[in-house]
């Protein structure tokens, strides 16, 4: 546009006059485009200006011209830009994102006005950036802010599954990355849209509750929403204890939740907002409040922004006007061709300022836009909105760290906050020995006091350490997943359905129930090991070493002794070379002899057996052949003997011919299980290893089924077969039921390893202290002493066998033989003392005494231990002994010599 040279006067003349007319500062005019609702708005637009103004910076002063929309009609709002900008408008603020088309942007990007916008809204692509090169944006880009929500839910709060509840599209755009976490796995990550429950928003509530079992909502609602959506879910138990809510919209503490707020809402609820700049403690506060700084000070985001926005223009137009002398008026014609000169730069500068070299100074912090004119660089808060109590802060360059600064944030302190009152825990558990039990007077107890065991000494120290109070919930087992209709029980289940928040017994971590639960720290390491029956020891036979041979073997041997004996005489008297003379020294004997008879050939015959040999011995060969091969048979049975003594002796140890799981598997007359669907099972099952696939498909194969229900039933199996049964299960619960069953055993090594661990429901924020807490217990040495409370004190005595070598022996097996040793020695003694008496007699007849003389005499010699040798008469008269020899021996002669 061309101006001749009579405007140019009349315009610096007209400038003049204004100037001295006024404060002497150029006019700056600005446009805004407001919807009739839209007061606050206004009031911060307006309130913004003033004190912009009254900085008196740079020689300008800002007049504002300012326009409403009745409606959302995009004819009328190009016409109302055009009006604007034929009254000289240096910049257009708005409209909101009311506006459903970007007219606004489109012309100010033909004229080269700057288009300052303060509300969130969709992303623009590529091609929208061409057309919107003049266009700026305070609000926070959803990209960026759908980062920090991802940022929160994943990483701070470590939230795994929840539901997604939008209202707008702007809303869904903001919680794109969170539906990313598990790429909208409808088990981990359920979306919806308010607008499908427009008619009755208690259905919405219902299927959360019952069908999803929520305790996780991210809710991303207008504020005028917000309030009825809440209100309605307490009905569903919502608003409950352990039920989290994170509210995504930036003006939620704008809302009115604490009209509703009371002691039904005892969720944590939170929420966050831009942060504000921190006031300056030592600023002289305002005694009389305006409307507009109520509007301020309640951060109600769209006010704050466009105060921003202000702030933001005023200072770079200051910056550029004042740099670019003369100052250039904008263009005045809607479809002029030659944009404004000045336009480019002042937003260019909106771009770079830096918000140390603004004055006023922002209300939000850290604002800075990237080359398109887009916010991402913003800090969010995260408070709790029921009771305004700022929690942490985020920042796009350091993520989430916990707020130190205590500020006055209007009524925080004064309301209650019913959310961190003392909660009753729901712990879920079943009944296993030693972990969780009834006691046996039960009947004297009410609630959680009727049990005992190690789960309940566990959450009982937890309680005291975390102060917090519980009551169990019992069910059938720990948690199986049935693959065909892919559902839990037990435990698990319970955990899943949010029924409970602890889940406690004999449960293991495994990967596939992590997927569905998380789990604490271990409070127990444990492995896998062979639960067996210990047969007891046959009982001892002190005649042991009669077994050896059968009684049919034992009457044979005596039969062939008596047989041989009986023979050895008959031909010893048959043979000639056996009849000797009775005196070797005369050499020509009236009679001969024969040494075999049948003392002599019995002792032979026992001599030879008992390998102790005999003084004298056969002449002839006959008898040398007999005697030979009685000695033969005789190496032979005794060989035979000592061989089967020693392997019978040994053989009534116990001992199992299964060592390991190996030997288990090689056998086949030994059948072995596991708890069906336990962790022992998926053990085997998921196992890469050869033998335990090998296990695992044996165990499969047998028929009638070697699996359990429980693992008691298994250990009753095991007693009732005695043997030809073998339970495989968890070390732990193995060595209590060894410890208290005289007739189980163990056998091999533990196999693998596994741990036990406090199941809560996915991202359960108590879970970090549960953990921290049972690592206290561990240190402290309570889990070990808890332990030995409940497996090692108890009243079972199992007899203890000595289990010898091979080579050894015990009294009881050998007992026999001393017993016959015992039996023989009193045999001979009472013979000796039978002969002893019959020849007291004797000699009491021989030496005319009576029979106690001659016992007293016998008896006094025969203690006499150091006389060698014995007279002929130690008893009576030696006068008539000696006559009676004498006589005696004279006839003797005689008959010698006759």
């Amino acid at each position: 546009m061309h101006f001749c040279p009579v405007y140019i006067y009349a315009f610096v003349l007209f400038k003049t006059i204004l100037a001295l007319s006024g404060d002497g500062r150029n006019e700056i005019t600005v446009g805004a485009i407001f919807y009739e609702n839209e007061k606050e708005i206004e009031l911060s637009f307006d309130q913004a200006f003033r004190e912009v103004n009254n900085l008196k910076f740079a020689e300008l002063r800002f007049v504002t011209i300012k326009r409403y929309m009745p409606s959302n009609d995009s004819f009328l709002l190009q016409q109302i830009t055009c009006e604007l900008i034929s009254n000289g408008v240096a910049a257009i603020f708005g409209p909101s994102s009311k506006a459903a088309s970007d007219i606004v942007a489109q012309i100010a990007n033909t004229t080269g006005i700057p288009h300052i916008e303060y509300d969130l809204k969709l992303e623009a692509t590529r091609q929208e950036h061409l057309n919107h090169q003049m266009s700026v944006n305070v609000a926070p880009t959803l990209s960026v802010l759908s980062r920090a929500y991802f940022e929160i839910i994943k990483t701070n709060y470590e939230w795994r599954t929840f539901t997604l509840i939008y209202e707008t599209p702007e809303g869904l755009a903001r919680l794109q990355d969170l539906m990313n976490i598990h790429a909208l796995n409808s088990d981990y990550v359920k979306l919806r849209n308010l607008a499908d429950y427009a008619g009755d928003y208690r259905v919405l509530w219902k299927e959360a509750d019952e069908t999803f079992h929520e305790h996780r909502i991210i809710l991303d609602c207008e504020p005028g929403t917000l309030k009825e959506l809440l209100k309605i879910s307490v009905d569903f138990k919502l608003q409950g204890p352990f039920r989290n809510w994170f509210l995504t919209h930036l003006n939620t503490h704008s809302s009115g939740l604490k009209d509703i707020y009371n002691e039904d809402f005892k969720a944590n609820i939170t929420s966050v907002r831009l942060k504000i700049v921190d006031p300056n403690p030592f600023e002289r506060k305002k005694t009389r409040i305006s409307r507009v700084d109520q509007i301020l000070g309640n951060q109600t985001m769209l006010p704050i922004l466009i105060y921003d926005a202000v702030v933001l223009f005023a200072n770079s137009a200051r910056n550029i006007i004042a740099a670019m002398q003369p100052y250039h008026p904008p263009n005045r014609h809607c479809g002029s061709p030659n944009p404004w000169m000045l336009g480019p730069f002042i937003v260019n500068e909106m771009k770079t300022i830096s918000e140390d070299d603004v004055e006023p100074h922002f209300k939000t912090e850290n604002m800075k836009l990237d080359e398109n004119g887009q916010r991402t660089q913003f800090n969010l808060e995260i408070y709790k909105p029921t009771v305004n109590e700022p929690l942490m802060i985020w920042t796009p360059d350091n993520g989430i760290k916990r707020r130190h600064i205590s500020l006055d944030l209007g009524d925080s302190g004064s309301t209650q906050d019913f959310s961190v009152q003392r909660k009753v825990y729901t712990v879920v558990t079943h009944y296993e020995e030693p972990y969780f039990m009834m006691k046996e007077d039960h009947e004297n107890f009410r609630g959680r006091e009727k049990y005992e065991g190690y789960a309940v000494d566990l959450i009982s120290k937890l309680s005291e350490l975390l102060e917090f109070d519980y009551e169990f919930m019992i069910v059938n087992g720990n948690g199986k997943y049935n693959s065909e209709t892919k559902q839990w029980d037990g435990i698990i289940r319970k955990l899943i359905d949010h029924h409970a928040q602890i889940g406690v017994c004999d449960l293991t971590i495994t990967q596939l129930r992590r997927s569905v639960v998380d789990f604490t720290v271990p409070f127990m390491q444990l492995g896998i090991s062979i639960l067996h029956y210990k047969s007891p020891p046959e009982p001892k036979n002190q005649f042991a070493f009669l077994e050896p041979f059968a009684v049919e073997v034992w009457i044979y041997m005596i039969f062939a002794q008596l047989v041989m004996t009986l023979a050895f005489v008959l031909i010893a008297r048959l043979s000639y070379r056996e009849w000797l003379p009775p005196n070797p020294a005369i050499p020509d004997p009236d009679e001969l002899e024969n040494i075999w008879n049948v003392n002599n050939s019995t002792w032979l015959m026992v001599g030879s057996i008992m390998q102790q040999g005999c003084d004298i011995l056969p002449r002839g060969p006959h008898m040398r052949i007999l005697t030979g091969m009685w000695w033969f048979f005789a190496l032979m049975m005794l060989s035979t003997y000592t061989a089967n003594l020693a392997a019978f002796l040994t053989s009534n140890k116990w001992q199992s011919t299964i060592k390991d799981l190996q030997g288990l598997i090689e056998q086949d007359e030994v059948k072995y299980g596991s708890m069906r669907g336990g962790s022992t099972s998926l053990f085997f099952s998921e196992s890469n290893e050869t033998d335990y696939q090998r296990a695992w498909n044996q165990m499969k194969d047998f028929n009638p089924s070697a699996f359990t229900t429980t693992n008691k039933e298994g250990v009753a199996r095991v007693r009732k077969e005695k043997g030809s049964y073998a339970f495989l299960m968890e070390t732990t619960s193995l060595t209590y039921n060894i410890e208290r069953n005289c007739d189980l055993t163990q056998i091999g090594e533990q196999i693998g390893e596994k741990h036990y661990g406090l199941a809560v429901p996915l991202g359960a924020d108590y879970r970090t202290n549960l953990s921290v807490s049972i690592l206290q217990l561990s240190e402290k040495g309570e889990l070990y002493k808890m332990k030995n409370k409940w497996w090692k004190n108890h009243n079972v005595t199992c007899d203890t066998f000595h289990e010898v070598d091979g080579d050894e022996l015990s009294i009881i097996e050998l007992g026999g033989v001393f017993l016959v040793l015992a039996g023989g020695v009193l045999t001979g003694v009472i013979l000796g003392i039978f002969e002893f008496l019959w020849n007291v007699q004797h000699v009491a007849v021989e030496e005319r005494v009576t029979p106690w003389q001659a016992l007293k005499a016998e008896l006094i010699f025969a203690l006499k231990f150091w006389v060698p040798k014995k007279p002929l008469r130690i008893s009576g008269s030696s006068e008539k002994s000696s006559s009676r020899r004498s006589s005696g021996s004279k006839k003797s002669r005689s008959k010698t010599g006759s």
